[in-house]
């Protein structure tokens, strides 16, 4: 920890690119995969089933990196995490190549392709909360909020490039992309190896258990973040169906307002993290409750939307509450308990994102098919919900907190 209790720059750029290409590597496919399974004779559902199970595997590769690197350091666990990466994106690029050329066919490509996302939920699982993890232990409790900021805005930015590194790149081919974004997912390990310091295994980590962590203001910020993520990702995930519909917008038109929505509210978003809470003194309930509210009246917003401006005003108004919400709640559960369960803290984290990426989408979908005001109904009385819960659980205010007792994890 450095004498004012911030991170070191080089700290802070090596984290920032290695979850920002993470989350690259997320983002891209979901743009580039559709086309590229129906060329190889995919049905949508295996494509859905493809881009799903990244959110399965990290329910779990997210908790055990994250108490992994409780023992094994959080260098270390960083750079397996950027090297399976690596891995899996080559592989996903390389089975690409071989189902376009008709050396593999049929149900071999889904399993392939699943495997290959399995082995990318395993580095993403390992790079994200361990990198959480070491920010914590390199911040003072005063200046958490802003580190794990920093870590916030390199997923909105990774959510920016995503879609723009796949368009720019498929004009190499289909598979172009994979290998590119590879080569990237390299320079994030070697950054890691460079920059990051060692550090020391926590005397306590392995007395420290999931079961004594999840009870409490622990408990009751997991189940209140999850609450609110399911609203939000239910939210975006049926923004593809609502635009086409409410505006009778082609498909390609269609995409292209959406695409648009979605980058207003990442803009948003890492205008928040970046510029406004480093420079306003609040208290974390307040910043959570103010990025919960705005992100409700995006839900109303975007239903209400009769115009296209309207609608990128709703997204914009998700970004400003998401960049609020956000690295606030992953504050909170960092300063939730002691210097020792940092990684374990990160890995709930990751699993409360994780579970809602798992229900939200499919739940939303089959909503809007029943009737299109549903899933705004439910999305917006489960952000309810969830403020409700923020308003009830006690947070801490690391502004307040005593630092007496906070050791230095980090080796020089």
């Amino acid at each position: 920890m450095s004498v004012d209790g911030k991170l070191p720059f080089q700290v802070s750029a090596s984290l920032f690119y290695a979850v920002m290409i993470m989350i690259v590597g997320q983002a891209f496919l979901f743009t580039i995969l559709p086309p590229i399974g129906r060329q190889v004779g995919m049905a949508d559902y295996q494509i859905g089933l493809v881009m799903s199970v990244h959110g399965l595997f990290m329910l779990f590769t997210g908790p055990m990196w994250g108490a992994v690197s409780e023992t094994w350091g959080r260098r270390r666990v960083i750079i397996i995490g950027c090297f399976a990466f690596v891995i899996s994106v080559v592989m996903f690029g390389l089975i690409v190549d071989a189902a376009i050329s008709g050396l593999v066919s049929g149900m071999a490509i889904l399993w392939m392709l699943v495997g290959s996302r399995a082995l990318f939920a395993v580095g993403a699982g390992a790079v994200t909360p361990s990198a959480m993890a070491l920010a914590a232990d390199m911040s003072s409790p005063e200046m958490r909020l802003r580190a794990i900021s920093m870590l916030t805005a390199a997923t909105s930015t990774g959510a920016i490039l995503g879609p723009s590194v796949s368009a720019f790149f498929t004009g190499f081919g289909l598979s172009a992309p994979f290998y590119i974004i590879a080569v990237t997912g390299l320079f994030s390990a070697i950054f890691a190896r460079l920059f990051l310091p060692k550090t020391r295994s926590s005397t306590s980590a392995t007395n420290v258990r999931y079961r004594h962590l999840l009870k409490g203001p622990i408990l009751k910020i997991a189940v209140s973040a999850a609450c609110f993520l399911v609203g939000t990702y239910g939210t975006f995930s049926i923004v593809g169906f609502f635009v086409q519909d409410r505006f009778s917008l082609e498909p390609v038109p269609a995409a292209q307002a959406m695409g648009l929505g979605l980058m207003c509210a990442a803009a948003a978003n890492v205008f928040i993290q970046a510029f406004v809470l480093r420079r306003i003194n609040q208290s974390p309930k307040t910043l959570i409750v103010i990025g919960v509210s705005v992100t409700l009246l995006s839900i109303g917003l975007l239903w209400t939307s009769s115009t296209q401006a309207m609608f990128i005003a709703a997204m914009v108004c998700n970004g400003l509450g998401q960049g609020f919400s956000m690295p606030t709640i992953n504050t909170s559960l960092s300063l939730a308990s002691g210097p020792d369960s940092q990684g374990r803290l990160a890995g709930i984290s990751t699993s409360t994102q994780s579970i809602a990426f798992l229900v939200a989408p499919a739940s939303a979908a089959a909503l809007y098919q029943t009737a299109n005001w549903l899933p705004f109904g439910i999305t917006g009385v489960i952000t309810v919900v969830a403020l409700g819960l923020f308003l009830s659980t006690p947070i801490v205010d690391g502004r307040r907190r005593d630092t007496a007792d906070i050791k230095d994890s980090v080796t020089p």
